[in-house]
């Protein structure tokens, strides 16, 4: 039951511009996107994705961490979302014996917490070389469990894949 995650970083960390991560995001970012959504039976995003991301649908099962009483944004439009007013670790570990793979989709904030408590298996970030607006992306997954595995080029951004070790 691997969790799995994906995020696109600009130059200077930023993961956003006015908002949005597809700003930064270049074709090849978006077939890889796709790519780990097709592993994937559950998706997972923090509240601040949802309300700023379009998540009105998904393939899959969708789950917005928030702390808001009710789903916001794009996410409150799709019948396949559910709110979690747990932490990340709980949640988790809630849905983690009924979904095989889970994506986590979230911003840097979210996703840092994740790196930190070591609960990704496979992380996946995209770096481009146009810089971004916040929040920033910080850490290095090197320092937290997890090892550099696999890295190629694309015209304008390097790929990068993280396992935990063993």
């Amino acid at each position: 039951m691997p969790i799995i995650a994906n995020l696109i970083v600009g130059a200077n960390g930023g993961t956003t511009i006015d908002g949005r991560s597809a700003p930064l995001s270049s074709a090849q970012d978006r077939t890889r996107f796709h790519q780990l959504r097709e592993r994937a039976d559950l998706i997972l995003i923090g509240g601040e994705s949802s309300r700023c991301e379009p998540y009105s649908k998904t393939p899959v099962p969708l789950v917005v961490i928030s702390r808001r009483p009710d789903l916001t944004g794009s996410a409150a439009l799709n019948p396949a979302a559910t709110l979690s007013n747990t932490d990340l670790a709980s949640t988790l570990a809630a849905y983690q014996p009924n979904f095989s793979t889970i994506l986590i989709e979230a911003g840097a904030h979210l996703l840092e917490e994740a790196i930190r408590a070591r609960l990704i298996d496979e992380l996946f970030i995209t770096k481009v070389s146009k810089s971004g607006e916040g929040p920033y992306f910080l850490i290095d997954p090197l320092g937290h469990g997890l090892e550099l595995r696999e890295t190629s080029e694309g015209p304008t951004e390097q790929f990068l894949h993280y396992a935990r070790l063993p």
